[in-house]
């Protein structure tokens, strides 16, 4: 029957990609809808993810892909506490957002099957209505992210506003990732990413809680800092979810994945390897007909690493920046080994 599929994917986000990408290597039918005009627009993420983590949950490392590789990076409070690290071997890549995601979209597992420009209206038991038609799936993936009206509202005392400018600046000779811890971000952070040979991300993270627009937040971080100056030459903008990972990932015939679940790592605020994570193994538990496969590995093996992530964020934040510079204190009399382990699978 026409719009019959095995599962009707909610989003063409890394987490709705990747579920879309399990099940065609499956040979399972199933359709991709989203709103947006194109894959990958407007950008959602900083790009900077753990290669640790890349390798061990199978995301892409085409070169075509990569901003930059971190084999060095430095922690830093603005009260002048610092910690760096170098590595013989990168520990960390910076995606290019918008071709990372075309990427997953067409070349990961070849061209996948998506709808761009249709907005969904509901979704009912197996049937997704859009504005001109019904779709009808055994089992729903929704990835529609942290605003989504399918999912649970986010509780303004934890989320964090990102923003970020890329700006005409020389790639740095020392790191290419820095972090500084502020009070100026509370909960979050500023930071300096390396992307190409003339262009830095230059962003931060932080509560909004006294409601200053995120741009004059940086402003005022990079008249402290003028190292960070430069031409803006494009911004990114968009909300974290930093609850708790929720403990139900399944509903019934509903699959829900990425920030809909709060599968962010509240330590650095990077949701591409949560994302990529669940809708992997949601669209694996499809293909397999077997919805607890996902629940299962949700509880044993996604939950447990983002509670980690999550615990050590409010540690780290308790009394701002003097938390921050107290456990760089701790870090240095750390083991090179261990630092490397610590910093370098974030």
């Amino acid at each position: 029957m026409e719009n019959d599929y095995d599962a009707v994917i909610v989003g063409a986000g890394t987490g709705g990609l990747s579920a879309g990408i399990a099940l065609k290597q499956a040979g399972k039918s199933y359709i991709i809808l989203d709103r947006k005009k194109e894959i990958g627009l407007p950008v959602r993420s900083t790009g900077a993810v753990s290669l640790e983590w890349v390798k061990r949950i199978g995301m892409p490392t085409d070169d075509s892909i990569i901003a930059s590789k971190i084999f060095a990076m430095k922690f830093q409070t603005d009260r002048g506490r610092s910690i760096s690290l170098s590595f013989d071997k990168p520990v960390g890549l910076v995606y290019d957002f918008t071709k990372y995601e075309k990427y997953l979209s067409k070349d990961f597992a070849g061209k996948l099957n998506i709808k761009m420009e249709t907005q969904v209206i509901s979704v009912d038991g197996n049937t997704v209505k859009t504005a001109s038609e019904e779709y009808h799936g055994k089992n729903i993936v929704m990835a529609s992210g942290p605003q989504s009206t399918f999912g649970q509202k986010l509780d303004r005392n934890n989320v964090l506003v990102a923003y970020e400018e890329t700006r005409e600046l020389p790639r740095r000779d020392d790191f290419q990732m820095i972090l500084w811890f502020s009070d100026m971000a509370p909960g979050g952070y500023f930071w300096d990413f390396a992307d190409s040979d003339s262009t830095r991300k230059i962003g931060v993270c932080y509560y909004p809680l006294n409601g200053e627009q995120p741009k004059n937040v940086l402003e005022k971080f990079t008249s402290k800092f003028p190292e960070v100056d430069g031409k803006m030459l494009h911004t990114m903008a968009h909300q974290i979810p930093l609850s708790r990972p929720s403990d139900k990932v399944v509903d019934g015939n509903r699959l829900f994945v990425g920030d809909m679940v709060n599968a962010v790592l509240n330590t650095t605020a990077g949701g591409l390897q949560g994302a990529f994570w669940t809708g992997k193994y949601a669209g694996e538990a499809i293909s397999r007909g077997d919805l607890d496969i996902y629940q299962q590995g949700w509880n044993a093996e996604i939950r447990p690493w983002l509670m980690k992530h999550h615990n050590l964020h409010r540690r780290m934040h308790k009394n701002g920046a003097k938390s921050i510079g107290n456990l760089m204190l701790f870090a240095k009399m750390m083991p090179k080994s261990m630092k490397k382990k610590v910093f370098g699978g974030l």
